[in-house]
């Protein structure tokens, strides 16, 4: 499974010029230990494994990188799109989806802990609909990272 991970972020890191962001270069690692940490959560509240959806990484990727380049923590874009929105610029056609967004954590373990304490992101990792997610990571000018989750059920 991280050999995909990698293979999906190292074709995102390929294509820098259309998301044009600093994209960490661990990032593949980071988004493993963070795939990890959200299915070990699951998995102590007997849910199913996320597996791993291109079209979300693209999509959550994308939105890392906005919300680096602009500075800026949304579920919005700064084209006014909605997360629902760009999943499905993405080509991820879904029948439920969820998106979680963190600023300024350094690890991922970090961003698990405040998406657990916050109800709403606690909600949608623990959503028993998805079955698929994706991962994305930037760095903005001011060295915080941006995180991205979206998790999709086709």
């Amino acid at each position: 499974m991280r050999f995909l991970w990698v293979i999906g972020l190292l074709a995102l890191v390929s294509a820098a010029p259309a998301v044009a962001c600093n994209i960490p270069a661990n990032a593949a690692n980071l988004a493993y230990r963070l795939m990890q940490e959200i299915n070990a959560e699951r998995a102590r509240h007997g849910l199913n494994e996320l597996g791993i959806s291109r079209q979300l990484m693209q999509a959550a990727q994308h939105h890392a990188c906005d919300g680096a380049r602009n500075n800026r923590l949304s579920h919005f874009g700064t084209d006014g799109s909605s997360f629902g929105e760009r999943i499905i610029r993405a080509g991820y056609h879904y029948r439920s989806a969820t998106e979680n967004v963190a600023l300024g954590f350094p690890d991922p373990a970090l961003v698990l802990q405040a998406w657990m304490r916050s109800p709403g992101h606690r909600k949608n990792i623990l959503a028993r609909g998805p079955d698929e997610l994706g991962l994305g990571i930037a760095q903005g000018r001011d060295g915080r990272m941006h995180w991205v989750m979206k998790s999709g059920l086709r």
